[in-house]
């Protein structure tokens, strides 16, 4: 093979060299899209050097064999170009397996066809060595796949440059320059291209093409090296957006959709459903109040409860308008943050945190009783056996004394067992041991209970009730409500009245009424005893009372799956109705 070197296949040589230079380190140390336009720089630089040596050959068959070289740059650049510009962006969808083998199924086809001209001539219907010129050149007739191919050659660079133009067009100035950097990468060398095949040639033959393609491609080459040209990437932002938990709309000064993220697709129910061009009153025609909002050109902050056909939630919207360097608006920007979950959990908070000062309140009422009402009683006790044994009171007259200390004791004894149960009812694990039991049963037993101090009061009990009623609950629990109605009703009953016990079934359920003709209880009491609080008031005799037994009467029942009602009315009289479940029968 003889080469004899000149002015033209030197500078191809050396730029060649120095672009594949480049383009390798560059591919060795840049990211991935950045990579993939290193390797179209690679083509060329291909391209270029097996042109210079084809400058430089003297013989018609030695150049046949670099333009083999020369075309695995000239074939395959326009399809990697086009494959970077997908990549720059971030078209993902359209990178797949059947788009790569459309982008490089015309360059492979161009190169084997080339490799094998002499036996079709499809692409070079013919060659020649031309002498004229200053030094040997190759002179070609154009074949039919030629047409082709720089059919291809043009279609993916204005392809791939209007990808670029169309998504960056509206990027901040940064992103701009360097994608008009990378659209000049494309543009120039193929115009100067054009210009080629429109017969402009430096001694008919010589394609100056690849000369441009090198001084653009070390410009840029050293750009990407020094000045990390490509390091903010455009499509960034984008990606940020769509990667916001939170629904994102743009809007510009006409109300007009021009921007979006999937989030506020799924948010709005419009997954299926083209949003740009549509005015914000097409999608929220029904919703004044974002329209309002944002026709303020404010910064604000909404809290609405919507429903876009998946049920009513909780959304904060935060309208943003967008100023340009001069402060123009320029549009809107409309968030949305479904915070639903945020405010249930908001409101379990507050609920939990009042159930927690009730608790507070009760366990306050607790020691208050514990010091009080279960002390005095104890230690008068106490006093008065001391007394009696220092003979500083007579027989006789404890004696006297004794029936009001009973009374007292009766008392104190069904406090002690309401503490003690209040406590079990507030410890995490109780267990409800229900079993068969006689509600009758159950309630003649209370009913003899507290014949000695209906008797005292002058009060008649009245059991009202036949048979045998069983219930499945636990027998313990259901036995205190019972005694600490009676005991309720008694205190609040005066001589003459009357308390009537009643049992009778109803559908698959046992009820059970307690029911007086005493003072009755005020609108403000009632509500409280339905909410469940505690409070204090005093007996007819002044009897004193501590609020804790209807809460322990109202969560027992609770545990043992009744149901618990109050009906009462001021001087007419209470009563108190709450069921059970029936005992299944074989």
């Amino acid at each position: 093979m003889h080469l004899d070197f000149n002015i033209f296949s030197l500078t191809l040589l050396i730029s060649g060299i120095l672009v594949a230079i480049l383009s390798s380190v560059i591919i060795y140390r840049l990211n991935d899209y950045v990579r993939w336009f290193a390797i179209t720089m690679l083509s060329v630089a291909v391209w270029s050097i097996a042109y210079g040596f084809e400058l430089a050959s003297t013989r018609l068959e030695d150049m046949l064999f670099w333009i083999k070289i020369e075309y695995l740059g000239i074939a395959f650049a326009p399809g990697l170009w086009l494959w970077f510009c997908l990549k720059y962006v971030g078209l993902e969808k359209w990178r797949n397996i059947y788009t790569l083998t459309l982008v490089f199924l015309i360059p492979f086809t161009t190169y084997i066809l080339v490799l094998t001209n002499h036996l079709h001539q499809l692409h070079y219907a013919a060659v020649e060595l031309v002498t004229s010129g200053p030094f040997p050149l190759l002179g070609i007739t154009i074949g039919p796949w030629y047409y082709v191919h720089t059919a291809f050659f043009y279609i993916s660079l204005l392809f791939g440059n209007i990808l670029l133009f169309v998504r960056f067009r509206n990027t901040d100035p940064v992103f701009k320059k360097q994608t008009y950097i990378i659209i000049a990468g494309g543009v120039l060398p193929w115009a100067i291209n054009l210009f080629y095949l429109l017969g402009y040639r430096p001694f008919d033959h010589i394609d100056l093409t690849p000369y441009s393609f090198l001084l653009l491609y070390i410009i840029i080459g050293i750009g990407l090296l020094k000045f990390d040209l490509f390091d903010i990437k455009p499509i960034a932002r984008a990606k940020v957006i769509q990667a916001m938990s939170t629904g994102v709309l743009v809007i510009d000064p006409r109300n007009r959709i021009i921007d979006f993220n999937t989030q506020v697709l799924e948010i709005l129910n419009l997954k299926n459903f083209k949003l740009i061009g549509k005015t914000l009153a097409e999608i929220f025609n029904t919703n004044s109040e974002i329209l309002e909002t944002v026709e303020e050109r404010k910064n604000q902050s909404l809290e609405l409860e919507l429903d876009f056909g998946t049920g009513i939630r909780t959304y904060k919207i935060q309208v943003i308008p967008i100023l340009d360097k001069k402060s123009i608006f320029s549009g809107t920007l409309i968030q949305f943050d479904d915070i639903t979950v945020v405010k249930e959990t908001s409101a379990q908070l507050i609920q939990q945190a009042e159930e927690l000062k009730k608790l507070n309140q009760l366990k306050d009422k607790l020691f208050s009783i514990i010091s009080h009402d279960l002390k005095g009683p104890i230690l008068g006790i106490r006093d008065l056996v001391k007394l009696t044994s220092d003979g500083i009171v007579s027989k006789d007259e404890f004696f006297e004394i004794l029936p009001e200390v009973s009374k007292n004791m009766d008392s104190v004894s069904l406090l002690l067992e309401n503490l003690l149960a209040w406590t079990s009812s507030q410890l995490k694990g109780e267990y409800v041991e229900k079993s068969q039991f006689d509600v009758i049963q159950l309630l003649k037993q209370e009913q003899v209970l507290f014949t000695g101090l209906a008797k005292e009061k002058d009060i008649n009990i009245h059991l009202e009730a036949l048979g045998q009623l069983y219930a499945n609950a636990d027998k313990n629990m259901i036995d205190l409500v019972v005694r600490n109605l009676i005991s309720n009703a008694l205190k609040f009953s005066q001589a003459g009245d009357t308390v009537l016990l009643k049992a009778s079934q109803v559908g698959n359920e046992i009820s059970i009424k307690v029911k007086d003709t005493g003072s009755g209880i005020s609108e403000e009491n009632l509500e409280k005893l339905i909410r469940g609080e505690s409070f204090t008031t005093s007996g007819r005799r002044n009897e004193t009372g501590t609020g804790l037994g209807l809460i322990l009467v109202r969560d027992y029942i609770l545990k043992n799956d009744g149901k618990f009602n109050i009906k009462s009315e001021l001087s007419v009289g209470s009563e108190f109705e709450f069921t059970l479940p029936l005992y299944p029968k074989n």
